[in-house]
């Protein structure tokens, strides 16, 4: 038995098609086009699996780079999971996750406390107030406008 990997397959290609396409060579046992299961559109691969060993290789000599639908297909024998290399980049490092915790501090600047109003106060100096609101003390500090005279 041999298990044959099918590549760069039109996106109108069957299962049907390559049962058909690979029993003029011999007994196919299994074919099957691979779909995305989002799309429910071909990835333009499959699998295709012979009985015989020599049936097999001898559909993969003759099918391999024939053009079908315009495109060459690449044929060859298909290796099982556990023998199969990924290719990662030598320079991606895992990358630890981190979560947002609403609460954390963004920074670790100097800001020591909060005052009643809200109003972070850095180095107990009020006049390094990060909000625009105005608490009784600050209200001698604020511009004046026509409103305010």
């Amino acid at each position: 038995m041999i298990n044959i990997f099918i590549a760069n397959l039109d996106w109108e290609v069957t299962s049907e098609d390559l049962e058909q396409t690979f029993g003029t060579f011999g007994t196919v046992t299994y074919a099957h086009v691979v779909y995305d299961r989002k799309t429910k559109r071909s990835m333009g691969f499959g699998y295709v699996e012979m009985e015989d060993s020599d049936q097999g290789v001898n559909a993969i000599k003759a099918l391999n780079g024939l053009e079908v639908n315009g495109r060459p297909i690449d044929v060859k024998v298909a290796s099982s999971k556990e023998n199969r290399s990924f290719k990662k980049p030598a320079s991606a490092a895992p990358k630890t996750q981190q979560k947002f915790d609403p609460r954390a501090k963004r920074d670790s600047g100097n800001r020591t406390s909060n005052n009643a109003g809200g109003n972070r106060v850095a180095n107990g100096d009020s006049s390094n107030r990060t909000s625009n609101s105005l608490d009784a003390s600050d209200r001698s500090r604020r511009p004046r406008t026509d409103n305010n005279k």
